[in-house]
C-alpha cells in the first residue's frame, strides 16, 4: 500500500505573506478608489446627452429660480423617477449662498459650426432601407443630442453658462455641478457602505478589494462614471449600497435604528428608480413569508418617507396628488421575447455574463448563500432581473434603422441587429449596477464557502499524514475565508445566517 503524499510545511515567508493579505486587501481597495477620483478629475465629462437632460430638467423645475428649460421637448421628464434631481437640490443650495455670491459667472457663447459627425453607416441587404445617422438633435434622434455641442470636461465647467444653439437656453454651472456632486458623491458612499459591509460580515479578511474590483469588471459601468454622471445610475449604486449595509446589520442584530435606515434607504432607492419597487415589493413578500413581522414593520416605517416627497413633488410640478406620469414609459413594452433575454443575459456582444461578469457571479453567490439576508437579497434581486428582462426597448421591434417619433421626440431605430445588442449591452449593463452592491457580498460569501471546502479537503490530506488540518507556522483559513492565527476564529456576522 502506497504512502500518502504530504503537504510540505509552510515556511515563515509564506506565513508573512498570509498574514500581508488583510493590508493589502485594503490597499487594493484605496488603489482602485484613488484611480477612480484620478480619472473622474481628468477625464470625466459633464455634457448633457440623452436621459440626462431629464434629470437636469427636473432639478431645473425645483428650483425656485424661473428659468428657460434647456430644451423644448421635454416629454419623458416626467416620467423619471425624481429622487436623484431632489437630492441635488442639496449642493445646488449650497453652490448658491456659499459659492456663487464670491465668483463671478462667464456666459459662453460658441458661434463656431457643430463638429462634424461620422457618416451615415448602411444596413445590410435586406435590412431595412434608411441608414443609421449620427448627428445633433433634430434630424437626428434624442439619443445624439450632445449639449454642450462640444465635448465638455467636468473640470471645465465651474462658473461658467454655455449657451444652447438652437434653444435659446443655457447650460448652467450650478445645475450640473449640483447634479455631478450628488452622483460622485454616493458612487463613494457607495463603495464605503459596501467595504464596511463586508467588514460587518468578514472581519479578518474582508475582500475590500472585491469592491473596486466589480466597478472596473464592467466597461459599462466605468462609462457611466465618466461619460455619463448626470444620469441616476450612480446615485442608484450608492443608495443600494447603503441599503444592504443597514439591512445585513439590522437583520442580523434586529436594530430597530439599523433596519429604519435601511427603509430610508430602500424608498431613496425607489425615489430614484422607480423600477427597484420591485426589488422592494419582492424583500417585502419574502419578509410575509418568513413572519418576520417586528422586522418588516420597522423597514416600511423607515420607508414611509417617500410618500409626502412623492406626493409633494406631484402636486408642486403636476398639479396633482397621483401623478401617473411615471408609469407610462412608452419608450419600452412588457413582452417575453427569448431571444431578448438571451441577448441580455448570454450573447458576447451584449449579455451581463460577458460585460458584468462579477455582478453576475455574485447574484449567483447570492442565491447559494446560507446567510438568510443575503439570499433573501438573492432572490429579490433575481425578481428585479426578470423584470428588466422583460422590459423591451420599442427600438427592438423597429430594426432597420431610420426615425421614429414618441411624444414629439425624435428617437433613431437601430439599423442592423448589431446596432441593437449596442443597445441592449448599454441597458442592461447599466440597469444592474444598482445590483453591483449585493453582488460584492455574494462574491465575498461565495468565497468563503470556497475557502471551506478547500480547507475540508486540505485538512483530510494532512489527517492521511498524521497531521492536524494546520500549518506548522500557526496560520491557517477561517471558515468564512479569513486569516486566523492558529486556524481558529469565528465566522462573520452575516454567515452565522439565520
Amino acid at each position: 500500500m502506497s504512502t500518502p503524499r504530504c503537504p510540505v510545511p509552510a515556511n515563515e515567508a509564506e506565513s508573512t505573506w498570509v498574514r500581508l493579505l488583510p493590508a493589502l486587501d485594503r490597499w487594493l481597495l484605496a488603489a482602485g478608489a484613488i484611480s477612480l477620483a484620478f480619472l473622474i478629475f481628468t477625464a470625466s465629462r459633464a455634457n448633457i446627452v440623452a436621459d440626462s437632460v431629464d434629470y437636469y430638467a427636473i432639478l431645473q423645475w425645483v428650483t425656485p429660480t424661473e428659468e428657460k428649460p434647456i430644451v423644448r421637448n421635454l416629454h419623458f421628464a416626467e416620467q423619471r423617477s425624481p429622487g436623484y434631481s431632489l437630492t441635488a437640490l442639496v449642493p445646488y443650495a449650497l453652490l448658491t449662498l456659499v459659492v456663487e455670491p464670491f465668483v463671478s459667472t462667464q456666459k459662453v457663447v460658441d458661434t463656431r459650426p457643430a463638429p462634424a459627425f461620422p457618416p451615415p453607416r448602411t444596413p445590410p441587404s435586406g435590412v431595412g432601407e434608411r441608414p443609421l445617422a449620427f448627428g445633433p438633435p433634430g434630424p437626428m434622434g434624442s439619443e445624439h443630442m450632445l449639449i454642450p455641442p462640444r465635448p465638455l470636461l467636468l473640470r471645465e465647467v465651474p462658473f461658467k453658462d454655455f449657451y444652447v444653439p438652437g434653444e435659446d437656453s443655457w447650460f448652467q454651472w450650478k445645475l450640473v455641478l449640483a447634479l455631478a456632486f450628488t452622483s460622485y458623491l454616493f458612487l463613494f458612499l457607495g463603495m464605503a457602505a459596501s467595504a464596511r459591509a463586508l467588514h460587518m460580515g468578514y472581519p479578518t479578511l474582508p475582500g475590500y478589494c472585491l469592491v473596486a474590483a466589480v466597478v472596473f469588471a464592467s466597461p459599462v459601468f466605468v462609462r457611466n462614471i465618466l461619460h455619463t454622471p448626470l444620469y441616476a445610475t450612480l446615485t442608484a449604486y450608492g443608495a443600494s449600497s447603503l441599503f444592504a449595509f443597514f439591512f445585513l446589520k439590522g437583520h442580523t442584530r434586529r436594530s430597530t435604528r439599523h433596519l429604519l435606515l435601511a427603509g430610508l434607504f430602500l424608498g431613496f432607492m425607489v425615489l430614484t428608480r422607480l423600477e427597484t419597487g420591485v426589488f422592494a415589493g419582492a424583500l417585502t413578500l419574502l419578509l410575509l413569508v418568513r413572519k418576520e413581522w417586528s422586522l418588516l414593520f420597522r423597514l416600511v416605517l423607515g420607508a414611509t418617507w417617500v410618500v409626502p416627497v412623492w406626493v409633494t413633488y406631484n402636486f408642486t410640478q403636476f398639479g396633482t396628488l397621483l401623478h401617473l406620469g411615471m408609469l407610462r414609459g412608452d419608450i419600452n413594452l412588457l413582452m417575453l421575447d427569448a431571444r431578448y433575454v438571451l441577448y441580455n443575459l448570454v450573447h458576447p456582444s451584449s449579455g451581463i455574463l460577458f460585460w458584468s461578469p462579477l455582478v453576475t457571479l455574485g447574484l449567483v453567490g447570492l442565491l447559494l448563500s446560507r446567510s438568510v439576508p443575503l439570499r433573501l437579497i438573492g432572490v429579490s434581486s433575481l425578481v428585479l432581473l426578470a423584470i428588466y428582462l422583460v422590459r423591451v426597448p420599442i427600438m427592438y421591434q423597429h430594426v432597420g434603422g431610420g426615425l421614429i417619433d414618441i411624444g414629439g421626440i425624435s428617437v433613431t431605430l437601430p439599423a442592423t441587429p448589431e446596432a441593437m445588442r449596442e443597445l441592449v449591452r448599454s441597458d442592461i449593463n447599466r440597469y444592474i449596477t444598482m445590483l453591483a452592491p449585493f453582488a460584492v457580498l455574494g462574491l465575498r460569501d461565495g468565497m468563503g464557502r470556497a475557502w471551506q471546502w478547500w480547507g475540508g479537503y486540505d485538512k483530510g490530506r494532512s489527517a492521511g499524514c498524521g497531521g492536524d488540518g494546520q500549518t506548522k507556522t500557526g496560520v491557517g483559513i477561517k471558515a468564512d475565508g479569513g486569516v486566523a492565527a492558529g486556524g481558529r476564529g469565528e465566522g462573520g456576522e452575516i454567515l452565522s445566517g439565520g
